[in-house]
């Protein structure tokens, strides 16, 4: 076996988790682009998180009523819960106009 072909599969570090906690106060939902946005009122900021893949910060391609993360943030909204989101800071999205914040998990608290 030729030793150069032999590489060492390294676990891709990923942003650290971050903690939101507040109000969802807006959701913006554009499937075409696969975009689905949840403004957090925080005490004293807005947080912007998306739905995505929490590992690499891709968009996933079919959000529905079976995804955990949507069905709970969207009942934080109607029931004006407040919720804890934790989630990872990808970088820029230049198409977005704001940062690539991916939703990784969700507490909701009454």
């Amino acid at each position: 076996m030729n030793p150069k072909l032999l590489t060492t599969a390294l676990p891709i570090a990923q942003p650290p988790l971050v903690w939101a906690t507040g109000t969802v106060q807006q959701i913006l939902v554009q499937p075409g682009e696969k975009f689905y946005i949840f403004a957090v009122r925080e005490v004293k900021d807005t947080v912007f998180l998306r739905i995505g893949d929490a590992h690499t910060g891709a968009p996933l391609v079919c959000v529905g009523a079976d995804n955990l993360v949507f069905d709970l943030m969207k009942e934080a909204y109607f029931r004006k819960l407040s919720v804890e989101v934790g989630y990872r800071d990808f970088g820029p999205d230049p198409q977005a106009g704001i940062n690539n914040l991916c939703i990784d998990r969700v507490s909701l608290t009454q």
